[in-house]
């Protein structure tokens, strides 16, 4: 029970710091800093960011009891102060929970006195940013000796920046296609943010599988047969697989959907729902991709790499 409590808080931990980093730095780069097509037009970002904030803090402390416990035994035991002093003081894991709880809380604030603006995205982004930086303490990485610690430590790093970039910009996405009527001018800031997001797409998708090689090699190695009869490697074949799905329909996005909604969009011949029905349908899917993502990366990262036992 304690073990799906540790799973749990990561997948909550990993969403919430994926959407209040990703989301705010897509509000900068993709939509304009002012004006009907800006995120500052719109009521649902702070709130969103604000939220993901408050859950990140939440999830960050619950789970830093829950990891204590397994360590301690029970969770009585962990509630001592003994027993959390020694993993906060003597554990990178425990630091790290510390740094990112105090992210999180600092983001809330944050969001919640800024004016919706551009300052209010760039600042909550970057405090998400760091938060994101602090999972390379809970996973593997960290873990890793000899001299090849700091190139798995920072890919793990990179690794997790590139997820939450991508997953972020996928939900914040999924907000502004929901509406199925929306003003002109909204529409065409939507097209145009697609547009926009295609190129840092790559990007992302280029790190995610340069740094996902770097971390293969670190921990599975020539040993796929292994790793494959070996929940962990399981679950990493499961990852890998949605991954594959996420590509697939990024790719049907900047194949199709971005043209022809680019397109519609100049013509103005098609009502604003007719051009974003399918393109919500898609966003919707590779949403929750990402997030099945999460979940089999915050399960699998509790267990040890095969040949490790």
């Amino acid at each position: 029970m304690i073990g799906l409590a540790v799973i749990l808080c990561r997948f909550v931990q990993y969403s919430a710091a994926s959407v209040l980093m990703g989301s705010a730095l897509f509000f900068v780069y993709a939509l304009p800093a002012a004006g009907p097509g800006s995120a500052a037009a719109l009521r649902w970002p702070r709130p969103l960011l604000a939220s993901a904030a408050l859950l990140l803090a939440a999830a960050t402390l619950l789970g830093l009891i829950a990891q204590t416990a397994v360590l301690a035994g029970s969770l009585a035991d962990a509630l001592t102060a003994q027993s959390l002093a020694a993993v906060v003081i003597q554990m990178d894991l425990g630091k790290a929970a510390l740094v990112r709880a105090a992210l999180a809380v600092a983001a809330l604030l944050y969001t919640a006195l800024m004016s919706r603006g551009r300052a209010l995205w760039l600042g909550a982004g970057t405090l998400g940013t760091l938060a994101c930086a602090t999972f390379g303490w809970m996973g593997h990485g960290a873990a890793t000796g000899g001299s090849g610690h700091l190139m798995h430590l920072f890919a793990d790093i990179l690794h997790a920046l590139a997820a939450a970039a991508w997953i972020g910009a996928l939900f914040a996405f999924a907000g502004l296609v929901a509406p199925r009527q929306q003003p002109f001018g909204r529409l065409s800031a939507t097209a145009a943010a697609l547009q926009r997001f295609s190129p840092v797409g790559i990007a992302l998708v280029a790190a995610l599988v340069i740094t996902g090689l770097v971390n293969g090699w670190f921990l599975v190695g020539l040993r796929i047969g292994m790793a494959l009869s070996d929940p962990y490697g399981q679950l990493l074949a499961l990852k890998l697989a949605l991954f594959a799905g996420m590509l697939a329909l990024a790719a049907l996005h900047r194949q199709k959907s971005v043209p022809a909604l680019a397109a519609r969009v100049s013509s103005r011949k098609l009502a604003p729902d007719d051009a974003l029905a399918s393109l919500r349908r898609s966003i919707l899917a590779e949403a929750l991709l990402g997030f099945a993502v999460l979940a089999a990366v915050a399960w699998f990262g509790t267990l040890p790499p095969p040949g490790t036992m």
